[in-house]
């Protein structure tokens, strides 16, 4: 977050505000050089799914994932992600399509892909619309079921061999 205000001072991004999912305000806060708002845990869907469109970017800075549900939930609610490039999200954010992957674990990498997008703000809706559509055509509860439903299928059908033999 230093290298990132570093880069934003005297821009329109100066301005910029952070929120924390999923976590209290800390005892002992961090100084990140813009002001930090904790949402703590959020219970329902409505007010996640508000504050993930009203968020300009989501950022995952995760060191490991198996999937990332943070990430697929703010593609879905049209919000480009940026991540580092590791685990499981390099399967869900295409880099400078949906948003934009790092480095793993380099921060100043981090800071880069973050101020990439929001240093443009045509190509942060874009980025949101893509990432919106990769949503509804990867997770999509329809298409889901559909893939749950033939898996169900080829397991149940006698004329199925196996290989288990």
């Amino acid at each position: 977050m230093e290298r990132l205000h570093q880069q934003v001072i005297g821009t329109t991004l100066e301005d910029i505000e952070l929120i924390v999912f999923g976590q209290a305000e800390p005892v002992q806060a961090l100084e990140l050089g813009f002001p930090v708002h904790y949402m703590g845990h959020l219970n329902d869907d409505i007010s996640l799914r508000l504050l993930y469109a009203a968020a300009d970017v989501m950022v995952v800075p995760s060191r490991q994932e198996a999937f990332g549900q943070t990430a697929s939930e703010a593609h879905a609610c049209g919000t480009p992600v940026v991540a580092f490039r590791t685990g499981g999200l390099v399967d869900i954010v295409k880099d400078r399509i949906t948003g934009a992957l790092a480095e793993p674990f380099d921060q100043a990498s981090l800071a880069d892909a973050i101020h990439w997008v929001l240093e443009n703000p045509q190509r942060r809706r874009l980025l949101g619309d893509s990432a919106r559509q990769r949503a509804e055509q990867l997770w999509h509860p329809a298409r889901i079921a559909g893939m749950y439903a033939e898996v169900y299928r080829q397991a149940l059908d006698p004329h199925r061999q196996t290989s288990l033999r």
